[in-house]
């Protein structure tokens, strides 16, 4: 007669992980009721060939088989009643542990009393006998302890993946939560810059009906990139920059004749991409707070390092010498927020005054 293994095979499987919306069955590989076959019998022979003394002998097969069977239950019922209910917080603790001995009790006396009724239909009385001599010596100990095992180690494998599916789902909610954040941030953005150029198109009106026609032109192209560009996670740096000058332009009409407006850019600087809206809040902050004759406002844009610095510095009115122009403001309240959304601990917004001049500094990598 061929005993089987000292050993059991011992039916192992990864268990479902917790996620939003959970399978109503526990597939160990969460891939459907064929990968979990699979699993298993590939487990199952892996064990099977490690610990059985003859392993092409069909009765060793059956047994380990048995074996296989009753631990992938075990492993299914533990997941769905037990463990699942526990890490979800709907059963207490001293209940999980007297369910998971219960469980593995009840499943190793009845893979126990297969294997003898396999014995007993197969084998032979004589190998029945043999069985039951051998039952607290070698054969309690070994399905006990392999049904231990493969519940204990399923339990781990499934408390691994639930925690790795949690900080995936915690990943994407906070890239869901910054995207979300980000658009709002351009909403609002947007009405305080259009309030910005109305009010300089309504100053204009009743000055020059003919230039404010002609404003009206290019706060039509200042509303169309607001529309249609400001949603982009990138655009050339040449078209921010173009921003700038619309916005320069439109604000001459409402700034004595005395205004000066300066920023130096390489050219080939202008091919790199950045993140829309970005440079006219600051430059909407230095026409607000620059005195009304006598403005200028100079800059520079360049690159080092990959990384794009950007500098502005302007005249502030006697209004605001006493205040920080950065203080406050919708705008730049905002750029802040997006700075830190976009570019968390890796750029620079300093601002420094000095007697009658305020100085930003803007330093962002580039794309």
């Amino acid at each position: 007669m061929v005993w089987l293994v000292r050993s059991l095979p011992s039916g192992v499987a990864k268990s479902q992980t917790i996620i939003p919306k959970e399978q109503s069955f526990p597939y160990v590989l969460r891939r459907g009721p064929l990968a979990d076959l699979a699993f298993w019998l590939l487990y199952g022979m892996f064990w099977h060939l490690v610990f059985s003394p003859e392993t092409l002998v069909w009765p060793n097969l059956i047994i380990s088989g048995i074996l296989t069977f009753w631990q992938a239950t075990a492993t299914y019922l533990h997941h769905y009643y037990l463990l699942r209910p526990r890490t979800n917080g709907l059963i207490s603790l001293p209940l999980y542990v007297l369910g998971v001995m219960l469980l593995i009790t009840v499943c190793s006396v009845l893979s126990g009393l297969e294997i003898y009724a396999f014995f007993a239909a197969v084998l032979g009385e004589k190998s029945t006998g043999v069985f039951v001599q051998g039952f607290w010596n070698y054969w309690s100990g070994a399905i006990l302890g392999g049904m231990t095992m493969a519940v204990a180690l399923t339990g781990a494998i499934y408390l691994f993946g639930r925690r790795r599916e949690q900080e995936k789902r915690e990943r994407e909610l906070e890239h869901d939560r910054t995207q979300t954040e980000l658009a709002f941030l351009r909403g609002q953005l947007n009405p305080h810059f259009l309030f910005n150029a109305l009010n300089s198109i309504y100053v204009l009106i009743p000055r020059s009906p003919d230039k404010a026609q002609e404003a009206l032109s290019g706060f039509s192209d200042l509303l169309r990139y607001q529309l249609y560009r400001s949603e982009e996670a990138l655009v050339p740096l040449a078209e921010e920059l173009d921003q700038l000058q619309q916005f320069i332009d439109l604000s001459r009409l409402r700034l004595e004749e005395d205004f000066v407006f300066a920023l130096e850019t390489p050219a080939g600087l202008k091919e790199q991409q950045v993140p829309p809206m970005l440079l006219l809040p600051l430059l909407e902050n230095a026409v607000k707070y620059g005195p009304a004759q006598g403005g200028r406002i100079v800059g520079t844009c360049k690159a080092d390092a990959g990384r794009l610095k950007f500098t502005l510095t302007n005249r502030i009115g006697q209004q605001v010498l006493q205040t920080d122009p950065m203080a406050s403001g919708i705008g730049l309240t905002n750029i802040r927020r997006r700075l830190a959304l976009l570019f968390p601990g890796n750029h620079q917004l300093e601002t420094s005054k000095q007697q009658e001049h305020f100085t930003v500094n803007l330093e962002i990598p580039l794309a």
